[in-house]
């Protein structure tokens, strides 16, 4: 409900970020955290009311985090090794804390035997344990702009990172999606008690159809680059010789490939097109969207 505070988890991630102005603009008072400080600015132009710097894997760092808080979106750090301790550390913080409603950033699928999607199966496990009002929101994977559409808008063709089988399809759901998603349940609160919502765009596509979109949008020939997995990392980590400080994230990357590389992931836009109350973005109009938005 408006004029309430909500806490949202990794303020600066690619959620946070549209969240924030949308709660804002709703009448929330939103403290936005972060780990490490730096952003602080950022945030508070985005719209939040106060930036908390701190590590939320520290029970007692997540319980002042929570100190005053009606709403908490927890978004949890893909790919840390903690993730689930974490998560239970914040069901434990709200509890102390009186926390009203725990709104949970989570996964399709979970019961596919990925390590993310294992830790957020975890999580909703003791999430429906705790007594607690909460709603899950199981997200299909992102459409990232810097994953999907910045590479071909440099002058390369679309970039995978490892092998799939032939005419292997996948489903997206857009950020702005989720983050319209997200403020609704928020704002709505009781309404969305003890729900547990697959969330899905329209599209069941290969990559060469991402190709042939891509295509179509830039006015230019983009064929599928075949890479290897360690290209993903030069891209997340450029200039980094040792990964030994991400070692879980790798660990949860390599999982994903495995799967994604024998198996389609797919969903139903149903629900989300429900919750929005108008059609999903599509993989097209979000291409496009971000080729206008870049320039």
């Amino acid at each position: 409900m408006a004029g309430e505070r909500v806490l949202v988890t990794a303020g600066a991630g690619h959620q946070g970020k549209l969240l924030i102005p949308r709660l804002a603009h709703a009448g929330f008072t939103v403290r936005a955290a972060r780990r490490s400080p730096g952003k602080d600015n950022e945030l508070k132009a985005l719209g939040a009311h106060e930036v908390f710097i701190g590590d939320l894997g520290d029970e007692e760092t997540y319980f002042e985090a929570l100190k005053d808080v009606d709403v908490v979106y927890h978004v949890g750090p893909g790919g840390i090794g903690n993730e689930v301790e974490m998560g239970l550390a914040m069901l434990r913080c709200a509890k102390r804390a009186g926390v009203r409603h725990v709104v949970f950033s989570s996964i399709y699928h979970t019961m596919i035997d990925i390590i993310q999607h294992r830790f957020k199966r975890d999580i909703e496990e003791k999430i429906v344990e705790s007594g607690l009002n909460f709603t899950t929101l199981k997200f299909h994977d992102y459409m990232m702009p810097e994953v999907y559409v910045e590479p071909v808008l440099q002058g390369h063709d679309f970039p995978i990172f490892w092998p799939v089988k032939p005419g292997s399809r996948h489903s997206y759901i857009d950020l702005h999606d989720m983050a319209d998603v997200a403020c609704k349940v928020i704002v709505e609160g009781s309404k969305h008690y003890y729900a547990s919502y697959e969330l899905c765009g329209p599209d069941k596509l290969s990559f060469d159809d991402i190709a042939g979109i891509l295509s179509r949008a830039t006015g230019r020939e983009v064929r599928v680059n075949q890479g290897k997995i360690e290209d993903l990392f030069n891209l997340l980590w450029p200039g980094v010789e040792d990964l030994s400080a991400h070692q879980d994230e790798i660990d949860v990357i390599t999982s994903i490939s495995k799967w994604y590389g024998q198996f389609d992931y797919l969903g139903n836009p149903n629900v989300l097109t429900w919750l929005l109350g108008r059609p999903p973005t599509s993989f097209e109009q979000f291409v496009r969207r971000t080729i206008a938005e870049k320039g």
